[in-house]
């Protein structure tokens, strides 16, 4: 059904997940003219009230993480998760910035652990092409650089073992969860590691098993339980939850708490982030009171609406189990006759802890002064660091002994305030190691007429387009994904460092691009959780009146009135995009045949969104009056059999095809019309390439993980479908989107405009005239670039 705001599309609140429709229609990504897998679908659950509800899923959701990724996908380069480094097996990893032979000075070390991480004097000269002598030699005399966001880090040499050690800290953020650390072959901020003096007989006492105050994160984020619509007012929010109650249909959850050596004394204190996923009742509608253990600890929370709530309870220690394993359970709270929905997102536990190692390392935080002893330990070959997030000194001061309990122990001094990093023989990991190629995106002497924002991984599209596109712009530069994350966000993977970038180039760039073209699928599982791998340009977020969207515009700081054109080709491989350069060039070097001058207008049945048929024949008159068409063809349900025509090749034999009705964004039409699927048009055989306008919701959003939406599939059809598109990601207002074709259509045709000029003109001319959020979801899939004649 429509909504009365003659919205196209449909918007459901499945209990626990609130998604949009649109994220459930998608298909899987297909290459090339294999036969596409069958449509996989999830198993009947009840969302209460006697509903039941499947979703359709990419491939491959019955395997595990690891196994999801799709073969038409290109694994990425290099993995930027830290390894353990038990037994010592140094191991060597991928590089993917530069040849391993290539002179390098420069390097990134990627961390996603918090402790103590290793890089071997081997590996740094694989990628950096320095000799071990030298590097050795540098390591020795203290002579290289470590940096960490631009601060200075402590490491130290170990030459029994050839490596160089340094503490790393967590950088987590919705995100990402790589911290990434710039390693220099100089001095400029070398911070070697002192190390502390020998005191005669070191500490004179065993120390006391002193305990202290520790913080555990908690945040599960199981397949599809990402939710943008109570988030819609908050475009950078987090909305990836871990668990969900419902009143009346699932009035508690309960999830484990991994709480190691809790103190038998203190007071612990929880923090339990919460977000309202229904707002059907006036006043508070929310109410949420937490167990551990099968105890209540502090009071219930009460709140309203979609915002966030904090759940905060002080409790006594008595309460958490010794061996560490520990129950928090959450029950809601509501009136007769409402059903309450909530989101479980996060927990945070700050309690007294004992100093005793997990997995042979432990990092004691703002210790009390005294001499401390720390057990827990697989051998004796114990290493102390104290204050390993600054001024860092390898202690050598220390006591070591077997621990009493099978283990071993140390002993040492201790500062009041103070962090220390003891670590075991098994207890560091291995950083992953990427060379850092130069790069100058920030100078003010850059100039491009038209800009490439590439992943080094689809380097041969990037180069191929790139050349292309020289006959027509003078200057075509690519932007280099990993350059904007170095010189941006300090090597580390956020969005806001291509805002960042784009804001510098249209500010101080000596000549600002009038086109930008970005290569690589966006998903909003930009951290992987679901292991398909296919976030290979990042995506960012617009608030819309029912959930947040995916917007290139705020994504590259594109004000429409005074910016420039953009297109997104959301390949998964480089051999994606260079077939669609293939067929781009066959569409720009061919003659301008009498298909070109054909359309077809394609409509729903009329409803409560509207009067779809009419709103085409409108658009053909003025096809007809301005636009210089000389043949228009017309498809409308249920009067014409318009999926039996769509997904025939010969019906795309034409110069531009519009759809005008429901949709998502994986095909239009509902899901009994399926009208044309993401599947069909993959299998498309026209000749010429139309371009398709998506009058529709969500037909061009393309972040769902493993999936494609329609527009991309008919856009990166390397045989058939379309050369390009105009569709929106997410829900779309009828009247306002025809407003916006009566523009595209003037610009594109009548003023003979490239699409990405088109599009762009088509927003500037409706500001103030349409819902402000909706050109914001509108894009061009394809190369923008591109002239629709």
């Amino acid at each position: 059904m429509f909504h009365t705001q003659q919205t196209v599309g449909k918007f459901i609140m499945v209990p626990g997940l609130a998604l949009l429709t649109c994220l459930y229609m998608a298909s899987p990504a297909h290459a090339k003219k294999d036969k596409p897998a069958p449509e996989a679908w999830s198993d009947w659950s009840s969302l209460g009230a006697g509903f039941l509800a499947r979703r359709r899923e990419p491939e491959k959701m019955d395997r595990p993480v690891s196994e999801r990724r799709l073969a038409t996908t290109q694994a990425r380069a290099i993995s930027k998760k830290s390894r353990s480094a038990k037994g010592k097996k140094w191991r060597q990893w991928r590089q993917w910035r530069g040849n391993a032979a290539s002179s390098a000075d420069q390097l990134w070390l990627y961390t996603t652990e918090e402790g103590l991480h290793s890089v071997t004097i081997a590996e740094l000269a694989l990628h950096s092409g320095a000799s071990e002598a030298r590097l050795r030699k540098k390591a020795t005399k203290g002579q290289l650089s470590l940096t960490n966001a631009g601060s200075a880090v402590s490491w130290y040499f170990d030459p029994a073992t050839d490596v160089i050690r340094f503490p790393a800290t967590v950088y987590e953020t919705f995100y990402t969860d790589t911290n990434a650390y710039h390693f220099t072959m100089d001095h400029s901020a070398a911070a070697p590691m002192p190390s502390s003096r020998l005191r005669r007989g070191k500490p004179v006492r065993t120390g006391a098993d002193t305990a202290f105050i520790d913080t555990l994160h908690f945040e599960e984020e199981p397949d599809f339980s990402f939710s943008t619509g109570p988030v819609a007012a908050e475009p950078d929010a987090d909305y990836w939850f871990w668990d969900y109650l419902y009143g009346g249909y699932k009035d508690q959850i309960s999830v484990p708490l991994s709480i190691p050596y809790p103190a038998a004394q203190g007071t612990a204190r929880i923090s339990i982030t919460l977000r309202g996923w229904t707002n059907l009742e006036y006043g508070d509608e929310h109410e949420v009171y937490a167990r551990l253990n099968g105890t209540d600890i502090g009071s219930s929370i009460v709140w309203d609406g979609f915002d966030s709530a904090e759940l905060v309870a002080e409790f006594d220690q008595g309460l958490l189990d010794p061996s560490g394993d520990n129950t928090l359970t959450l029950h809601n709270s509501y009136a007769a006759g409402t059903h309450p929905g909530q989101f479980l997102d996060a927990v945070d536990i700050r309690y007294s802890r004992m100093p005793v190692s997990d997995d042979d390392t432990l990092w004691l935080h703002n210790v009390k002064a005294g001499t401390q002893r720390v057990g827990g330990f697989s051998s004796e070959n114990i290493t102390v660091i104290e204050a390993p997030a600054g001024r860092s000194v390898l202690r050598r001061d220390i006591l070591v002994e077997p621990d009493g309990l099978g283990g071993w122990s140390a002993s040492f001094e201790t500062r009041a305030g103070v962090d220390y990093l003891v670590v075991g023989d098994e207890g560091d990991y291995l950083a992953s190691v990427a060379a850092d190629t130069p790069s100058s995106l920030a100078k003010k002497s850059n100039s491009a007429d038209y800009l490439v924002i590439a992943p080094r991984e689809f380097s041969g599209t990037a180069n191929a387009l790139a050349s292309y596109r020289e006959a027509r712009f003078g200057r075509v530069s690519i932007a280099w994904l990993d350059d904007i994350y170095d010189e941006f966000s300090d090597g580390r993977e956020d969005p806001a460092a291509i805002t960042s970038f784009m804001t510098r180039v249209q500010k101080q760039w000596r000549t600002p691009p009038s086109v930008v073209t970005l290569l690589g699928k966006g998903s909003l599982d930009m951290k992987d959780r679901m292991g398909y791998g296919d976030n290979f340009i990042p995506i960012a977020m617009v608030s819309t009146p029912w959930a947040i969207a995916v917007s290139d515009d705020r994504l590259l700081d594109n004000d429409t009135r005074q910016g420039f054109a953009v297109g997104r080709l959301p390949i998964t491989s480089d051999e994606e995009g260079l077939a669609y350069l293939q067929k781009l060039m066959s569409y720009e070097s061919g003659n301008i045949d009498a298909e070109r001058y054909h359309a077809l207008l394609v409509a729903d049945n009329a409803d409560s969104g509207g009067n779809f048929a009419a709103n085409s024949e409108q658009m053909a008159e003025h096809l007809f009056a301005t636009a210089g068409f000389d043949q228009i063809s017309t498809l409308y349900h249920p009067l014409d059999k318009v999926r039996n025509s769509l997904i025939q090749s010969a019906t795309w034999q034409t110069g531009y095809v519009s759809y005008d009705g429901h949709g998502s964004s994986g095909q239009v039409g509902d899901g009994t019309e399926n009208f044309i699927k993401a599947s069909d048009a993959a299998l498309l055989q026209n000749t010429t390439y139309p371009v398709f306008a998506a009058l529709t919701c969500a037909a061009g959003d393309d972040s769902m993980p493993g999936a494609r939406s329609l527009a991309a599939a008919l856009v990166l059809n390397p045989t058939g479908g379309a050369i390009a598109s105009l569709a929106p990601t997410g829900l779309s207002l009828d009247q306002d989107a025809q407003q916006l074709a009566y523009a595209f259509v003037d610009s594109a045709f009548a003023g003979m405009n490239t699409v990405g000029d088109a599009v762009r003109d088509a927003k500037v001319q409706t500001t103030g005239a349409i819902g402000e959020f909706m050109p914001r979801i509108y894009s061009v899939v394809g190369e923008p670039a591109v002239f629709a004649r």
